[in-house]
Order: structure tokens, then C-alpha cells, then sequence
């Protein structure tokens, strides 16, 4: 009888121990904030390349840094009426952020715009476009960021796309100082965006940005005397310059680059003269040479790398081990 009593206990012992586990189905990671940046700052990027279409017209007529002074400053104004107390929640460290890095940003403007001039367009495209080896750099030497080899890989495709992008072009020894100068402002503004953009009032953020820009691009252009558009398609290219182009493309920047590596940022907006030149294509007379093509097809695949790169690292952090 002691038998028949302890026997059921056994037998529901060791069911309960051989019984297999049965591991719930590992859901799919959905898209994150990281693939949303790639994307968010790809259209920006776009953005930026469509406005050379637009602008070439107002700078053939206009003096392009009285053009750059209205774009930035009618964008101010057009944030500063939107939230005219955006700027007072901002801590006093993000204010001096964002100026600062609306002072880089407008800094690189007026060498960018020189050393164009001193060159043909294809070899300051590659030059001032050089600052996507230099972002890591700068990321390295400022905030001790590493680099991995999926961005690194792309830096280094992008600066081939852009080398055949530049075959056959000229430029003086001012001009190599001036875009490469340019180039370097342009990488120290990518890697403190980056690292400054607070997590909220991002509107209070790139009216400062905005703010300081228009006062650095300003300065040159009363210098050389402020040229008024005279006609209302003109006024519609710089409201288009000021709103699309400065406003929303620099906020849409700034919120992407707050979710993405600099080096990766930098591969990614390094696309816009390959924007620029479908565009002109798509809606102009201008035909594209070999060499663009080629050098638009190296850039592609650069920003595919680091797409890709970036998708397979959201996985590899969103999936975790069963228990």
C-alpha cells in the first residue's frame, strides 16, 4: 500500500521533468528609429540636390550670397513666428550648440561658394564631398567614436564615386584650399550635430541653427551689396530655398542625426550632386557623361552598404536570445 502511495508522485515527477519546453515564436524586430533616420535623412539629402535645380536660375541672375542671406533669413523668421517660445525653452547649452554649429554651417558657405569658383563643378563637388573621410576623423579625434567597418566601407566607396565624379575636372591651388577647407567645416558640423541635437524642442533648436547661419552668411553679403529678386518666380525659388530646402531639410538633419553614427550621415549626404545631377537631367537640357554615371552608380552602393549595415546592426540589437 506504501507502494501504490508513492507511485503517482514518482510518475508526476518525472513528467513534469522530461515534459519539453515549448519556446514562443521570436517576433520580428519592426522598423526602428534607426532605419527611419537612414531614410529621413536620405529625402533631406534629396532635398538639398533638388535645390540646385531650383537655385541655379536665382544665382545666374543674383549674387548667390545675397541669395544664401534671404534663404536663411526668411527660414529664421518663418520658425521664430511658428514657435516664438521654442527658443526660450531651450537650455542655455543647447543655445550656444546650436549656434555653434549654425556658425560651422554658415562658415563652410563662403569658402564652398568660392572655391567653386576657382574650380570646375565636378572637382569641387569631389573635393568639398571629401568630408565624408573626414567625418570619422573628426569623430574620433572629438568624442572618441569608432568607426565600423560597414561605414568605414562606405566612406571609402563614396569618396571613389565622387574621385569619377571629378575625372577630367580643374582647379587652382586657391580653390583645393577653399573646397577642402570647406570640406572640414562641413565633417566638424556633421560630427557635433550628431552628438549636440537635444532629444526634444527640436524646433527651438534649428531656429537657433538657422539663426546663426543667416548671420555668418549675411555679413558677406551686405559687403558685397544684397540683390532683391525682382520678379515673383523668383521670390517662389527662394521660398522654396528658405522653407523646403533651409527649414524643414536642416530639422529633418538634425532629427535624423541624432539617431545615426556621423560616418554613416556623412556617406549618406555625400548623395546630393548625385541628386542634383538626376534632377537637372530629369527636368533640364543637360545630358549625363560616363563618368556621372559611373561615379553615381559608386555612390548608390555606397549608401546600400551602409543602409544595409545599419539594418543588420537594428537586428542583431533587437533580437534577443530565447530564455
Amino acid at each position: 500500500m506504501g507502494d501504490d502511495h508513492v507511485r503517482p508522485a514518482t510518475v508526476d515527477a518525472r513528467a513534469h521533468v522530461t515534459r519539453p519546453r515549448r519556446w514562443l515564436p521570436v517576433r520580428r524586430p519592426r522598423p526602428t528609429a534607426r532605419a527611419a533616420a537612414v531614410l529621413v535623412l536620405s529625402l533631406s539629402t534629396a532635398i538639398w540636390g533638388a535645390s540646385f535645380v531650383f537655385a541655379k536660375e536665382l544665382v545666374d541672375r543674383y549674387d548667390p550670397l545675397s541669395v544664401l542671406a534671404l534663404r536663411y533669413s526668411i527660414g529664421t523668421v518663418a520658425l521664430w513666428t511658428g514657435r516664438p517660445r521654442a527658443v526660450a525653452r531651450l537650455t542655455r547649452s543647447d543655445r550656444r550648440r546650436a549656434a555653434v554649429i549654425g556658425l560651422l554651417l554658415g562658415t563652410a558657405q563662403v569658402p564652398h561658394y568660392f572655391g567653386v569658383r576657382e574650380s570646375s563643378a565636378s572637382t569641387a563637388a569631389f573635393l568639398i564631398g571629401s568630408y565624408v573621410v573626414v567625418t570619422p576623423i573628426v569623430d574620433r579625434l572629438l568624442y572618441g567614436v569608432r568607426t565600423t567597418r560597414t561605414a568605414a566601407a562606405g566612406a571609402a566607396l563614396a569618396l571613389c564615386g565622387l574621385a569619377a565624379f571629378a575625372a577630367g575636372g580643374t582647379v587652382s591651388a586657391l580653390g583645393l584650399a577653399l573646397c577642402l577647407f570647406a570640406a572640414v567645416l562641413y565633417a566638424v558640423q556633421i560630427s557635433a550635430l550628431g552628438a549636440w541635437v537635444p532629444p526634444a524642442n527640436l524646433w527651438g533648436f534649428t531656429t537657433v541653427t538657422m539663426a546663426a547661419i543667416t548671420g555668418v552668411v549675411a555679413v558677406p553679403a551686405v559687403v558685397r551689396g544684397v540683390e532683391v529678386p525682382s520678379s515673383p518666380p523668383d521670390w517662389l525659388g527662394v521660398l522654396y530655398l528658405a522653407l523646403v530646402a533651409g527649414v524643414a531639410a536642416v530639422a529633418m538633419q538634425a532629427w535624423a542625426q541624432r539617431r545615426l553614427p556621423a560616418t554613416q550621415a556623412a556617406v549618406i549626404l555625400v548623395m546630393e550632386p548625385v541628386w542634383a545631377t538626376a534632377l537637372a537631367v530629369a527636368f533640364t537640357a543637360e545630358t549625363p557623361s560616363v563618368q556621372l554615371l559611373i561615379g553615381g552608380a559608386v555612390l548608390l552602393v555606397a549608401n546600400l552598404v551602409v543602409a544595409v549595415g545599419s539594418r543588420r546592426r537594428v537586428v542583431t540589437e533587437g533580437t534577443a536570445a530565447p530564455p
